[in-house]
């Protein structure tokens, strides 16, 4: 039996090994049509790394190449890793996963009585709170997690509690948090202690400085124009705010250990690092992430914790993707082939293919039909392109040519606050108007009237429209703030 054992894995392992070349060429097309400068890739089956191996650059200028063991941020696929330490806390009776959140974290208030009576860890890691996303809490931010989490109380439910689905950052930050006020450790010790150490994660680490410390870690790129040229991305919003909703950077090397803990019940070298039942807890859905489902071949999706649960083509399939700052992540499963993917790449334009890059390996691997997955993203993505330039144009079409500021340039010099997102610096240098948001400097252009642009196109910097309007006395008084999060209004100090 135990030979036959064998020889059954054996056999599955070399019909896997049949299809590694026709994968190969998936990755190089796929490098190609999106303008990626580099991909890692990791399959797993049952308990071993089957195949793991790098393509193109982690560094374009130097010429560096991508490994198995190189650094990439795999962003919101941390969320899994929050998620099952949660459940490992409430195993250890730590806390509960269905008690009202603020049991274990008085301080932690929400903006209303309902919310603050019954919302859940539970809830929180099925973004199902009604909250929306409000990102520019923590992108960018030099505040601790505790300052970020205090600014829960301002975040404004749009929908109902527990009426859909919103995915939602700052709950895992937050539910991060309620972990470290019950156990007095921070999450990334929790995080290393219960899953890093154990599953011989030995390379992961949470900080762009520690990252650099590895000396094999990736740099990710943007297409300031149409020309297809690269350029090294320099703003970086993640923060170690967001901590336990997207910091965790690894390889598919160490990777790997962590999808064959979830393809085993959680076990790995013959241990059992985290329970089945926490395992099977963090893949039973909770919310409908998904109520129609955009192609025939993918079912609608549901939410569990740190999961996407769907059917592919007759398969149930578990996955989650990360993003930020220009490296994408795919993370998927296909629990009853014991198969596991992994797939990130360092190009920003290549964000849109995110969410399907790993399927076509899937695809291949058990002898599936072929979907042009790409095809249909890649032109998905030229659609999105040509709708946001003319969104861009019909903003620049609503200029008015000739204008000036209503007042001197000095009169909007000054500290704006915003209890969300905190400071705002007006200064006047040269003659100008400079902004100071979140430890980054950026000249004012002038748009129309009291209106001004931050940020022109072709960078990798946030983008703002700042409106400036003024109190009863005609005195600049406040700045509205529109960019991809919700306007928000800055009061002068």
């Amino acid at each position: 039996m135990v030979l036959l054992l064998f020889s059954s894995i054996a056999f599955c392992q070399t019909t896997f090994q049949k299809t590694f070349p026709d994968i190969d060429k998936y990755v190089d097309s796929i490098m190609k049509d999106w303008n990626l400068p580099g991909v890692a890739l990791g399959i797993v089956y049952k308990d071993q790394l089957i195949y793991g191996k790098g393509y193109g650059f982690r560094d374009v200028e130097q010429k560096l190449p991508v490994k198995s063991t190189t650094l990439f941020p795999i962003a919101s696929n941390t969320k899994l890793l929050t998620a099952t330490a949660a459940v490992m806390l409430a195993e250890e009776g730590n806390l509960s996963l269905d008690k009202p959140v603020r049991t274990y974290m008085p301080s932690l208030t929400f903006s209303n009585d309902e919310l603050n009576a019954k919302v859940t860890i539970r809830d929180m890691l099925s973004h199902r709170t009604g909250l929306p996303r409000y990102d520019g809490i923590w992108a960018g931010t030099d505040m601790t997690r505790k300052e970020a989490i205090s600014k829960v109380v301002y975040m404004k439910p749009q929908l109902g509690f527990r009426d859909g689905y919103i995915y939602n950052n700052m709950m895992y930050a937050a539910a991060g948090a309620v972990m470290e006020n019950v156990t007095g450790k921070s999450w990334e010790e929790l995080i290393r202690e219960k899953i890093f150490i154990p599953l011989q994660m030995t390379a992961s680490v949470f900080t762009t400085g520690d990252t650099k410390k590895s000396g094999d870690y990736s740099i990710a790129y943007f297409e300031p124009d149409s020309t297809r040229r690269l350029l090294p991305k320099k703003y970086e919003a993640q923060t170690d705010a967001l901590g336990p909703a997207g910091t965790i950077k690894s390889s598919v090397e160490d990777m790997s250990h962590w999808m064959i803990a979830q393809l085993n019940n959680g076990m790995y070298n013959g241990k059992q690092v985290i329970s089945a039942k926490a395992i099977k807890e963090t893949i039973t859905p909770n919310t409908i992430a998904d109520k129609e489902g955009k192609y025939d071949e993918l079912s609608n999706s549901l939410y569990a914790l740190g999961r996407i649960i769907q059917t592919y083509k007759g398969y149930k399939i578990v996955s989650h993707t990360g993003s930020i700052d220009g490296f994408y992540s795919s993370l998927l499963f296909v629990p009853g082939q014991s198969l596991g993917v992994f797939m990130v790449h360092n190009g920003s334009a290549g964000g849109n293919l995110r969410s399907v890059m790993a399927l076509p390996v899937v695809d291949k691997l058990l002898g599936l039909s072929n979907t042009p997955w790409s095809q249909r993203y890649l032109e998905e993505y030229k659609k999105e392109k040509e709708n946001n330039k003319r969104a861009e144009d019909s903003i620049k079409a609503t200029k008015v040519n000739s204008t000036t500021p209503s007042h001197s340039l000095l009169s909007y010099v000054g500290n704006y606050t915003s209890l969300l997102y905190g400071k705002i610096k007006i200064e006047l240098v040269n003659n100008a108007l400079l902004m100071t948001f979140r430890q980054v400097q950026n000249p004012l252009i002038h748009f129309h009237y009291d209106q001004f642009l931050v940020n022109p196109e072709g960078t990798d910097m946030p983008r703002f429209r700042l409106s400036f309007s003024t109190n009863n006395k005609g005195e600049v008084d406040k700045i509205t703030m529109m960019g991809n999060d919700q306007a928000e209004v800055f009061e002068k100090k």
